[in-house]
């Protein structure tokens, strides 16, 4: 079984959060998976903690984590995954709160056999913090584009604590695992329709032109090469240069081709659209080309 919990924690969240985890009396904090001694690092103490890949472990389930000796660093590991619940904490910097997760793994390919009494009693446990987070923390957020706050959409798998909504509420930032110019914003509950009705998608835009000059290729991995594009007149802007991601055939200079844009909402430039996708059009290909890419793109 995998199962996690994205979670947003502003400090006084983690504090109320440790607090309930520790009315179990077997219950430590790990503070850390890396350990110069055999000792594994464990407080029940929710002050001074430095590391943000904690786990936590109940003493009642599992008497000792084992530890791996990793002669290259000279420092000993934690092991015993199935048997602990990671505890990934929210980082906090300046006025930003950036995601952390609880997460369970047992029985999974590549790891240890669990204990099948063991997996029964982690699982109770995942569950039991599940619960109180989702009783205790807030799920009403909309992820948004801090450059174009109304391009956004429903985020249903954060929970956030209260304090943190309280800092947000004050121009705090709170972010998730995707762009940094992106965040996450709180809603009541009860005004959901009203709320999301303010909000829109990216725009994408498919225009059809002719290459006019061909540069550098500028990442292998993803295929991207700088080209500059003569657009038709029915477009927003008559040329654009940029890099495209392009499959062979790679066009040339005087080729049709069929150009992707997204809408720039991130705000890295000034200009009003990113370059994505570029296709070479033939008179065979053209249209199945064309109708591949607003399919693929939802356009």
């Amino acid at each position: 079984m995998r199962s996690q919990l994205i979670t947003l924690m502003a400090p006084e969240d983690e504090a109320a959060f440790l607090s309930f985890v520790f009315e179990r009396s077997t219950v430590s904090l790990i503070t850390d998976v890396r350990s110069p001694t055999p000792e594994i690092p464990h407080t029940r103490e929710v002050r001074g903690i430095q590391s943000l890949n904690c786990m936590l472990w109940d003493a009642a389930i599992l008497p000792r984590p084992r530890v791996e000796h990793v002669a290259a660093c000279g420092d000993y590991y934690l092991g015993s995954d199935e048997s602990l619940i990671q505890f990934l904490r929210s980082p906090v910097r300046d006025t930003s709160i950036a995601v952390g997760r609880i997460a369970l793994a047992t029985g999974w390919k590549g790891a240890p056999a669990t204990n099948p009494k063991t997996a029964r009693a982690m699982t109770t446990w995942f569950n039991a913090l599940g619960r109180w987070i989702k009783a205790s923390f807030e799920n009403s957020l909309v992820y948004a584009s801090d450059f174009k706050p109304d391009v956004g959409s429903r985020e249903r798998t954060v929970w956030v604590g209260p304090r943190a909504v309280e800092l947000s509420l004050q121009g705090w930032k709170l972010k998730h695992d995707g762009p940094p110019e992106y965040s996450l914003h709180y809603f009541d509950p009860s005004e959901e329709a009203d709320v999301l009705a303010r909000y829109r998608a990216p725009r994408n835009l498919l225009g059809v032109g002719r290459v006019v000059h061909v540069g550098e290729v500028v990442s292998v991995t993803l295929q991207k090469q700088i080209f500059r594009i003569a657009l038709e007149q029915d477009a927003p802007f008559a040329e654009f240069e940029g890099p495209f991601s392009c499959t062979r055939p790679a066009p040339k200079v005087g080729d049709e081709v069929a150009c992707v844009f997204n809408e720039n909402t991130l705000g890295r430039h000034a200009e009003p659209w990113e370059p994505r996708e570029i296709k070479k059009l033939t008179l065979a290909s053209r249209d199945r080309v064309l109708d591949g890419l607003r399919k693929a793109w939802r356009l």
